[in-house]
């Protein structure tokens, strides 16, 4: 029993080593200008498939709790997204139709996109006035993480940018002056 504990630790600290380093890669002043355009934004959309649409639905709940006019893309209450909103589409290679299709409707009605994602170059990167690179796919870093499961890019990404939007949100609370006991006080209660 106690082999099977260490070796769970291990594992989990060694990809919590990982998390930690691509954290500390993620440029701060493209953080900051992300807080920025969150702040400013008339309505915030936050999209993603797979597991980058479970970090983007994590991000939304916690920006809903906040008091944020927030949507997620397809679902049936999400109105049309504007002028003056702010789409933050959430892509580890950043190639998903389905996030790319939806970051050019909104570039076409005039609205911002931030991109979140590992690849520097991509169809969804080229559409975004802003991106925020998790760069999970460096080599340095792929080397290390031997402990990952999945692709490793994909799931180094995911974990990571978990942990980085919930960083962001403590950052948002912050700059808005709203005390972080709000996200209890809204959380659901139809569990």
């Amino acid at each position: 029993m106690s082999a099977t504990k260490s070796n769970l630790t291990e594992i989990a600290e060694s990809q919590l080593n990982v998390v930690r380093l691509l954290i500390e890669r993620v440029d701060e002043k493209a953080s900051g200008r992300l807080v920025e355009m969150m702040l400013r934004a008339g309505s915030i959309f936050v999209t993603g498939q797979g597991r980058s649409g479970l970090i983007a639905q994590c991000l939304a709940t916690r920006l809903a709790q906040m008091g944020l006019n927030v949507y997620i893309p397809g679902h049936a209450i999400c109105r049309k997204i504007e002028k003056g909103d702010l789409l933050i589409a959430i892509s580890c290679r950043g190639t998903t139709r389905t996030t790319v299709e939806f970051a050019r409707i909104a570039k076409d009605v005039g609205a911002e996109v931030a991109v979140v994602t590992a690849f520097k170059k991509s169809t969804l990167t080229e559409l975004a006035n802003h991106v925020v690179l998790i760069p999970s796919n460096d080599a340095d870093i792929r080397a290390q993480s031997r402990d990952i499961v999945g692709p490793e890019n994909n799931t180094l990404f995911e974990e990571t940018a978990l942990l980085y939007f919930d960083a962001l949100v403590v950052i948002l609370l912050g700059r808005k002056g709203i005390s972080k006991s709000i996200i209890s006080q809204r959380h659901t209660n139809l569990e």
